[in-house]
């Protein structure tokens, strides 16, 4: 890849410029505050993009850093660079509320999304952070020879584990190990509903319980009960069915003695019905009657009185005597009904002595009270059986714990595989990456170390004169060295298909003049093998510029002012 403009709107303290870059070696020199930060940011901006963030940790972002005071609205720019010898135009807005991308191919006019990957895909896959730990090379700073070992080992270490890969295995197992914790919370929330869920039903089960164990004493209590009325009703039937036919037994007795006996005594008398007593009164009115008949024939016939007198009194004692007849046969009618409704009432009173008893009522309402006992029973038996089947199913996963689970799962193994795959890559890549380190480390130290071994613990030994050294073991100039070697190695394997730009933001600092001029002529080297391949270099001093002229090595010259 390389870069071929930078057209600036408002970047910081840049604005409304445009800088042209060139194959092979580009120099970027201005003193301090000139802007080369600024630009280099810029380059990073338009690769990766930039987000505002949000939170206190955003005062310090590269948006916050750059974006303009005045017109925030135009924060933006574009860049013009080449991949594979074809032309692309890349657009940004880095307004946060403006947020836009525009992607073309310059050749045939395609227009490409970088949402959609296509500007990935182009620069190789590669992202921000792998490209921090590749090409984009700062100062180390004034750091002793331990430290700067140790950055190596950590360095080492980061590569061990696919840090420095296309694959981001660290990336990808902390999204994957957050995804875990997210998805282990939910299953701990839904464990303590459902723990809260058990205790209630728990607690109702043992009220239940309790309740049913109230009922079935009160059943027994109120069977008891029942089992005691239905013993004194048994008893009172028993006396009203004595009482009853002792009454029977004394009026059958009396009826016979007065239907058979032809006189009475006083005593008998005393004790005859009402009919009885008034019957001798009723005949003596019909005899009466018959007599005056008889009477009023003879003295007509002796006196020979007017016979019209004569028919008017036979006819009044001729009524007289059928009124009285009457009266007898009716008054015998009403006194035989009399009897025979006496004698119904008996039979009727001896029923209903089987019909209720004074123990009746009791047992009526103890037997509702059993009854209602007992369904009440039947309720919390039915509700207990309900909350052991609940609790069963609550044991259980449900459905949204199960994907949670079946989720986590596939996240632990999903986490297995990528350390496997890292270790396979790793594995796979360390002979390709020793060679590169050696190839690099040649090239930086003018031969004088050409052999690096990477152990499968990501260690890294130096061979010299037949021995291997430990890197701490080297000079402090030597250890920056091996460590851009290291970095540029890492780089070419990473970016095989389309090596992006070598970016050193004030990288040698610390080197000497002998060991500046060994990398400029490796780099210089480097550049002649790759046609196309492109370095930038951002520096605030003369000297780099210096020793390239020395060297007769061309390169490209941008003040920044």
């Amino acid at each position: 890849m390389q870069i071929k403009e930078a057209i600036i709107g408002q970047f910081g303290k840049l604005q409304n410029r445009n800088i042209s870059f060139e194959p092979g070696i580009n120099v970027i020199y201005g003193e301090n505050e000139a802007g080369k930060t600024t630009l280099h940011d810029f380059l990073l901006g338009m690769f990766f993009g930039m987000e505002k963030g949000r939170g206190r940790g955003t005062l310090n972002s590269m948006y916050q850093k750059h974006e303009p005071w005045h017109a925030p609205s135009y924060y933006s720019g574009a860049l013009r660079f080449l991949v594979d010898g074809k032309p692309f135009y890349l657009e940004r807005n880095f307004y946060y509320k403006d947020k836009k991308d525009i992607l073309k191919n310059e050749a045939d006019g395609e227009e490409l999304s970088v949402a959609y990957g296509d500007l990935a895909m182009l620069l190789g896959g590669i992202d921000k952070e792998t490209f921090g730990n590749t090409y984009d090379i700062p100062q180390t700073g004034a750091v002793t020879g331990k430290e700067l070992a140790d950055i190596l080992a950590e360095y080492l270490s980061n590569a061990a584990e696919g840090g420095g890969a296309n694959i981001q295995v660290q990336r990808a197992k902390a999204a994957l190990a957050a995804r875990k914790r997210e998805l282990t919370q939910e299953v701990k929330t839904i464990h303590e509903r459902k723990n809260e869920d058990i205790r209630q039903l728990i607690v109702e089960k043992d009220l239940l319980e309790r309740d049913s164990r109230g009922l079935h004493a009160n059943i027994a209590d109120a069977g008891r009960e029942i089992d005691q009325l239905k013993r004194v009703r048994v008893e009172e039937i028993g006396e009203k069915r004595k009482r009853l036919s002792e009454q029977e037994r004394h009026q059958t007795v009396r009826m016979e003695r007065q239907d058979a006996a032809p006189e009475r005594t006083g005593a008998e008398k005393a004790g005859k019905s009402e009919w009885e007593k008034e019957q001798p009164d009723r005949m003596a009115g019909i005899g009466l009657c018959a007599s005056a008949l008889l009477v009023n024939t003879a003295v007509h016939h002796v006196t020979s009185y007017p016979s019209r007198l004569f028919f008017i009194l036979q006819a009044v004692f001729f009524a007289g005597m059928i009124l009285c007849g009457l009266y007898v046969g009716i008054s015998h009618v009403i006194e035989k009904a009399k009897k025979e409704a006496y004698l119904s009432a008996q039979k009727n009173e001896m029923k209903a002595v089987t019909q209720e008893t004074y123990a009746d009522a009791g047992l009526r309402q103890a037997e509702r009270m059993l009854l209602s006992l007992k369904e009440s029973l039947s309720e919390k038996e039915t509700r207990r059986y309900n909350i052991m089947q609940d609790l069963e199913a609550a044991k259980q996963p449900g459905g949204q714990e199960k994907e949670l689970l079946e989720d986590i799962r596939a996240l632990e193994l999903a986490a297995a595989e990528i350390d496997r795959l890292a270790k396979e890559y790793y594995e796979d890549s360390l002979d390709g990456l020793g060679s590169a380190v050696s190839k690099w480390m040649s090239q930086l130290t003018a031969g004088k170390y050409d052999h690096a071994i990477v152990k499968e613990d990501g260690k890294l030994l130096i061979l010299a004169d037949g021995k291997e050294i430990l890197p701490e073991a080297l000079s402090h100039g030597t250890l920056e060295q091996i460590y851009l070697a290291f970095r540029l190695a890492v780089g070419e394997i990473v970016t095989k298909e389309e090596p992006m730009p070598v970016i050193f933001d004030e990288a040698f600092g610390m080197y000497d003049e002998k060991r500046l001029m060994q990398t400029l002529r490796a780099l210089d080297c480097q550049i002649r093998k790759e046609q196309g391949r492109q370095i930038l270099i951002f520096t605030c001093q003369k000297r780099e510029m210096e020793l390239l002229e020395q060297s007769g090595i061309t390169y490209h010259k941008i003040v920044l002012e």
